[in-house]
Formats: C-alpha cells, sequence, structure tokens
C-alpha cells in the first residue's frame, strides 16, 4: 500500500497509477443485520442509493445518505455501526491502483474520501453500465477499469466548488423555467418567482440570463407566445379570448409583443397560415 496515494482524506489519482476493477453490486437492504467488520485489499468505492447506511473505517465514523460517495482504504478495518435501515441500498465497487510509473509531481484529481455529490446521477450511469455488462458476461477488463477510472473522476469534478456552485445555479434556473412553463397565463414577474424559490429577484435574473439567453420576464414572453401562435393554428378563438389565455388582460399589449415574435399581427399571422396550409395540398 502506497502511503503517497493518499492524505488527509484524499486520494490522489494521477497518470503515474493504472487502475484495476474488480466486481461491484447494488446492495439492498434486508431490514436486519448489520454491516460485518473486515479488512479487505482492495479499495471499495461506495454510493448511496436510498436510506441511510453508517460506517466506521478504523477510528472515523462516515453517515451515509442518498448521493454520498465514499472510498473505503485497503487494509484498513471497516464495519457497520448501525443495523441496515429497511430502505438502505448502495452501489460498490472494489478496485486496485497499480503505479505504472515513478511518480515525479503531485499532479492529479484530488478525490475526497467522502463527499456528497451534487449530481449523482452521472456517477448512478456508471455504475449501471458496470453492473449491465457484468451481468451479460462482456465485461472487458480494459473496459471495466476505465469505467471505475470514470467515476473516480466524476466524483473529483463535482467535488469541484465550481462545479458544485454552477450546478447549482442552473437548477434554480431550471426550477424557475419549469414554474415559467406551468404558470404562464397568471401574473407572473421576476420577483413573483423569485419569492417561490426563496432566491434574491437580481441573482434569480443573472443566472437565468446566462441559462437561457434573456431574463425571466422575457421568458414569460417566450411561453406566452409559444401558446398563443398554437391557439391561432389550432383553434378558431378570437385575439381577445387568445391573449386572456395566454395570460395578458390587455389585447392591445397582446398585439404589441405578438408583433415584437412575429413581425406580423396574430391575425395577419393566423391568415397567412391558412393560405400557405390551403396551397401546400
Amino acid at each position: 500500500m502506497n502511503d503517497r496515494l493518499y492524505g488527509l482524506g484524499y486520494l490522489r489519482l494521477s497518470d503515474a497509477l493504472r487502475v484495476e476493477a474488480c466486481n461491484a453490486g447494488l446492495f439492498v437492504s434486508p431490514a436486519q443485520g448489520i454491516h460485518h467488520g473486515r479488512v479487505i485489499d482492495s479499495y471499495e468505492l461506495i454510493l448511496a442509493r436510498t436510506g441511510t447506511l453508517v460506517l466506521s473505517e478504523e477510528t472515523t465514523v462516515f453517515a451515509l445518505e442518498q448521493g454520498d460517495a465514499l472510498i473505503l482504504w485497503p487494509g484498513r478495518f471497516h464495519r457497520g455501526v448501525a443495523p441496515y435501515a429497511p430502505n438502505t441500498s448502495f452501489y460498490w465497487v472494489h478496485f486496485f491502483l497499480r503505479a505504472d510509473a515513478l511518480e515525479t509531481g503531485v499532479e492529479g484529481s484530488m478525490i475526497p474520501q467522502h463527499c456528497r455529490l451534487a449530481e449523482p446521477l452521472r456517477l448512478t450511469e456508471l455504475f449501471l453500465r458496470f453492473l449491465d455488462d457484468q451481468e451479460r458476461n462482456r465485461l472487458e477488463k480494459y473496459y471495466a477499469s476505465t469505467l471505475v477510472r470514470l467515476m473516480l473522476l466524476e466524483i473529483a469534478l463535482q467535488y469541484n466548488p465550481n462545479f458544485s456552485a454552477a450546478t447549482q445555479s442552473q437548477n434554480l434556473a431550471i426550477q424557475a423555467q419549469t414554474l415559467i412553463t406551468r404558470n404562464f397565463r397568471e401574473a407572473l414577474s421576476t420577483s413573483l418567482i423569485a419569492r417561490k424559490l426563496h432566491c434574491n429577484p437580481d441573482y434569480l435574473g443573472r443566472i437565468y440570463r446566462q441559462t437561457y439567453g434573456c431574463n425571466p420576464t422575457e421568458g414569460i414572453h417566450r411561453a406566452r407566445m409559444k401558446h398563443a401562435k398554437n391557439l391561432l393554428l389550432l383553434t378558431s378563438m378570437n385575439v381577445n379570448e387568445i391573449a386572456l389565455a395566454c395570460g395578458y388582460e390587455d389585447s392591445d399589449y397582446f398585439g404589441k409583443v405578438f408583433r415584437r415574435f412575429f413581425d406580423m399581427q396574430p391575425r395577419r399571422f393566423r391568415t397567412l397560415h391558412a393560405r400557405q396550409h390551403l396551397n401546400s395540398a
């Protein structure tokens, strides 16, 4: 076991280290018993899928919840601290790290021994690929080892503060867009959306623009105009009715917004499309 590989709760994965995958699995709690104590000669990567798993490694206790990743070190005694809860499940994979060359520097990806992932599904997908090929008896050795290396690098990537911050911002923007898509017929504003999402309106406007290329107000208009176009093309509703159905109390204002998006008035849009449809047969 190479002490240079780890320290202070981190694993350093460099190009000089070769990953050798062993086997993997999905553990589902039997709702009784406890994780037995043992010392193994390989590393073990665990991804908590559901419930809570409490393990100790030597004198350190780790409480894993959904989305947590943990690496158990070889040659260290680990055991369960608490009995299995009924809903506990986790993915696991064993692997070795072999030195292919002498390490002359300190470059490499720093992987925390225990962390919560911002996007655990990205790691879950790698586990599922591994398990699917293992189940079908077609898991080629080099490919298996590449998957495990990708798992470790995925943890390193998500542990990066910039990744976590970007992911949280993007998720907030997606939540705002979901609210707009579902509620565009109602009176909406950036301030109202920000209140619903418990965030600052200026911050919401900034991260929404970064994700969708416009501010939330423009996003509201886009959602309404998409619906207005469909109503013009697919129904016989008049312009006033369509304006109300899209969240505009003032049909004149609705017409101005529609003209900005489609460079023509709603009635002209409907007439033009009807002619195009007539001549397309």
